[in-house]
């Protein structure tokens, strides 16, 4: 009896696996862009930032996209880690925005600028990843991405 159990609950295991598996593979992560950067407030110590994300799926039905948990790179270097808790559903094949804020350090953000030795009007390069949940998917979808921004002026 006991080994009619176990075999049970083995075969109940692969499906529920082969599913979950099956799931990932149908389901694309959605596309995360950096859309605008705007400087919200400065102080002595640190700058807030607004961040514009698009966010675009790539799937033939919309999802419901609950959170992104992301980190940006800025010219390769480590500019802002960030959260978002504002659920927005992306229709099939659409796009939407994503409004969020990050806080950077005063004295990291100014080594970084001087490290671009940026010209003024010249787009830098900056690469979005993280993970993003999804209504009706139990785990995180990856994603990461690479653009171009113009950065606003200190």
């Amino acid at each position: 009896m006991s080994t009619l159990r176990l075999h049970l609950v083995a075969v109940i295991s692969f499906v529920l696996l082969a599913g979950c598996t099956n799931l990932r593979s149908e389901m694309l992560p959605p596309e995360v862009a950096l859309s605008d950067i705007r400087l919200v407030n400065m102080t002595m110590l640190e700058q807030e930032w607004e961040l514009t994300l698009r966010t675009r799926n790539p799937n033939d039905q919309a999802i419901d996209l609950r959170s992104l948990e992301y980190q940006i790179l800025v010219e390769d270097r480590p500019f802002a880690r960030g959260l978002t808790n504002s659920a927005v559903t992306l229709p099939a094949m659409g796009d939407a925005l994503v409004r969020t804020r990050v806080t950077t350090g005063l004295f990291e953000t100014l080594r970084q600028f001087q490290a671009m030795q940026h010209e003024p009007g010249k787009p830098i390069t900056y690469r979005i990843s993280g993970s993003a949940r999804v209504g009706g998917v139990p785990f995180a979808l990856p994603f990461d991405q690479t653009g171009e921004v113009l950065m606003p002026a200190l």
